[in-house]
């Protein structure tokens, strides 16, 4: 029999923890009785122990049995016979019990490890080292690379962690998100096909579109963190439904933008509210997509209505809120617009709103969309009267030819929110809102931001996406369909 040490034992211990092929068996002798436990790995090589048994000396000899009976029988039960599978037998107290249960075990596996340690717990001792053991396979981050025949999409994977790797060890990668909604990072330990069973993890990081360099860290067998990475969740759904929503092809990345928002401050409190509410609706849904400051500026203009009938036009002008800002400065201008009382009630200064836009339109570069969200109840004046005898702009803008030239000039996509139906296919509200067009009390707002440009409707990639030129040899684990 071998005499150890607390620390003598660890690291044998140790040593069978990271060796062991399929099972592991130590066996716990001590004044109390005796106890078997097991060490296995599960499918992608992570080790894990279980008691599988547990007695004390009077109810082992409480059939009548001796000690050195019931032993044989347990550990034929519950220890393997195949000498590749090793035994390790600690013994931590003296006695008659101790000394037949030992033969018993090593009449059953005679190649079995006795050690002699006091003071030791294995049911403590096992966790530690199991945590604390080298990895038996390397991890990998799945990421998704295009072909170089054919541009298709298909995943690879790039090392994290090779074999031996210890706990404390961290990685780098870099990877592109290219979905608004972040991606997914999915750690595996495949040695072949990939297999679901071969998954470490899989979580959800909430990235904003483009390059991000990741640190991994090895916090134990069968766990990677991500520590730099805020508000990263377990994403729970099977892997045959993340492979599947795979496109063929790279989807684009996410354009630039610069969403317009004109809301008309005349009318009820309520009225007022509500357009005010959709547009705030509309700009958090463009901030869950993740679209930052680097993707998207948006301007929000309050409007009311002219003031006939005195000795002077009317010479007001929209009420511009912020131009070219945040979401949050956004969200902060819609709070400062107040509500204001109809001076007209047949149409409102949108022909304004629209020479106001068009003057502060700056060219953009060829990629940026430019869209216009207008909310509210009237429609805008004519440049002159007509048979419908609305007046006519104090200024004589003509709003559907600013409208043409902003489509042509910026690329200009236009959607409407009014609070009620369009009286006739004539009404200009139709043509603000050529791309999207919502009655104030049913909006479908994801289909709205789709409609302009805003948000692609393609099939997004939700795992991170990386160029052959950023792949090199050691990284590369090879393509897996």
């Amino acid at each position: 029999m071998n005499h150890f040490a607390e620390g003598g034992l660890r690291g044998d211990l140790a040593d069978l923890v990271v060796s062991f092929r399929e099972r592991l068996a130590v066996v716990e002798i001590d004044a109390a009785g005796i106890r078997i436990f097991e060490v296995r790995v599960d499918e992608v090589g992570t080790p894990f122990h279980t008691r599988r048994a547990s007695a004390k000396w009077p109810t082992l000899t409480a059939s009548g049995d001796e000690v050195f009976d019931a032993v044989l029988r347990i550990a034929g039960d519950l220890i393997s016979a195949d000498e590749e599978d090793p035994v390790m037998v600690v013994c931590c107290a003296d006695g008659h019990e101790q000394e037949a249960a030992l033969r018993a075990l090593r009449q059953w596996r005679p190649s079995a490890q006795v050690v002699e340690a006091s003071g030791v717990k294995l049911g403590e001792l096992l966790p530690e080292l199991i945590v604390a053991a080298p990895l038996r396979h390397a991890y990998d981050l799945i990421v998704a690379r295009e072909r170089a025949d054919d541009g298709r999409l298909e995943l690879v994977g790039r090392r994290l962690f090779g074999s031996g790797a210890k706990p404390g060890d961290d990685a780098h990668v870099t990877i592109t998100c290219t979905d608004a909604g972040g991606v997914l990072l999915a750690v595996s330990a495949w040695s072949g096909l990939l297999q679901p069973s071969d998954l470490v993890s899989v979580d959800h990081a909430p990235l904003s579109p483009g390059p991000h360099r990741l640190r991994a860290v090895l916090e134990r067998p069968g766990v990677v963190r991500f520590p730099e990475i805020p508000g990263l969740q377990p994403d729970t759904r099977p892997w045959t439904e993340v492979v599947a929503t795979l496109p063929a092809l790279l989807p684009p990345m996410p354009r630039p933008a610069h969403l317009v928002c004109a809301i008309e401050t005349a009318g009820t409190l309520k009225e007022f509210e509500d357009r005010c509410h959709w547009a705030g609706y509309v700009i958090d849904l463009l901030t869950e997509h993740r679209l930052g400051p680097q993707h998207l500026q948006v301007s929000v203009v309050g409007y009311g209505t002219h003031v006939f009938g005195t000795r002077h036009a009317d010479r007001t002008r929209p009420a511009l809120a912020v131009w070219s800002g945040s979401t949050a400065q956004a969200r902060a201008a819609l709070e400062s617009l107040q509500p204001t009382a109809p001076t007209y009630p047949n149409a409102a200064q949108l022909e304004d709103v629209l020479a106001e836009v068009s003057d502060r339109l700056l060219p953009q570069p060829g990629n940026t969309r430019t869209a216009l969200l207008t909310i509210g109840a009237r429609p805008p004046h004519p440049p002159r009267s007509g048979l419908d005898r609305v007046p006519a702009c104090p200024a004589r803008h003509d709003w559907l030819a600013l409208l043409r030239d902003m489509e042509q000039r910026h690329d200009l996509r236009s959607a409407a929110i009014c609070d009620s139906p369009p009286a006739s296919r004539s009404s200009p509200w139709h043509r603000l809102g050529s791309a999207a067009l919502f009655q104030v009390d049913a909006v479908n707002a994801e289909e709205l931001v789709i409609r302009l440009g805003l948000v692609g409707s393609s099939a997004a990639l939700s795992l991170p996406f990386v160029s052959q030129n950023f792949v090199s040899q050691n990284e590369d684990i090879g393509g897996r369909h």
